[in-house]
């Protein structure tokens, strides 16, 4: 089986496109897969491959001031562009399912999306935007889109960088994330299939959310939702991690 991979543009969004390639205009279920932070889209290939020898059309976003979409913006203004970044990435993916649907590349009701890190952080909050997500994966991400706020500016902080920000600025924007902070309504997920997987060694995301949203879960009744955790694992997703999400999209996709 021969593996294309297509680069385009879906308005102003660099994008690739993994399928096998007799199958580049044929409607197939479809997984939209986004990067982590200070990550780029080329960096999921290995995965998007997998997925594409199962018979999976994998789109790659490139997220706003990542690979492609990088300008003349420092480190810094890109850390603390973090949460905006996110809500970029769940406007593009808008303009993401309506390109392929338009171009006729999605099987209809075959839509999933995933992510590594901030990418599994822009699943989390998708799917309290979309209901046209039919099964969504969280790669070492978090669903509780406020702590995990408050975590990384303490984590500014802790570097002594000072925000750009006044307390009030500081507060709306937390404010703001409520509307996508999938862990404080569950009943958005609506018994949609979701895969959770985290190192617990993770230094980044911390893996004590990843316990406490699969508690929330189970305590709401969800169905369909899978927890794996791997023991001595840091911030990088494993090869076992990859395989897994596969497998699992193919019972649920």
């Amino acid at each position: 089986m021969a593996i294309a991979i297509d680069q385009k543009y879906i308005d102003d969004i660099p994008v690739l496109i993994v399928h096998e390639q007799t199958q580049q205009v044929a409607p197939l279920p479809v997984i939209v897969y986004f990067h982590g932070f200070t990550s780029a889209k080329e960096q999921n290939l290995p995965l998007a491959y997998l997925l594409a020898e199962s018979g999976y059309r994998v789109v790659l976003p490139e997220a706003m001031h990542h690979g492609e979409r990088r300008r003349n913006i420092s480190d810094q203004e890109v850390q603390f562009a973090f949460w905006e970044v996110v809500k970029q990435n769940l406007t593009d993916l808008a303009k993401i399912e309506t390109w392929l649907t338009n171009q006729g590349l999605l099987e209809a009701g075959r839509f999933a999306v995933a992510g590594t890190s901030m990418g599994g952080i822009t699943t989390a909050a998708a799917l309290t935007q979309y209901e046209s997500i039919r099964a969504a994966g969280i790669m070492m991400g978090t669903a509780n889109m406020q702590e995990m706020a408050d975590y990384l500016l303490k984590g500014i902080e802790a570097q002594g960088i000072e925000l750009p920000f006044t307390e009030e600025e500081l507060q709306e924007q937390l404010d703001q994330l409520k509307t996508i902070d999938l862990s404080q309504q569950i009943e958005a997920l609506n018994d949609r299939p979701l895969f959770i997987w985290h190192g617990e060694e993770d230094p980044v995301v911390p893996y004590n959310q990843a316990v406490e949203f699969y508690r929330q879960l189970q305590e709401a009744g969800a169905k369909h939702v899978e927890f794996v955790s791997e023991p001595g694992r840091d911030h990088k997703v494993s090869r076992d991690a990859m395989l897994g999400l596969r497998d699992w999209l193919m019972s649920h996709l």
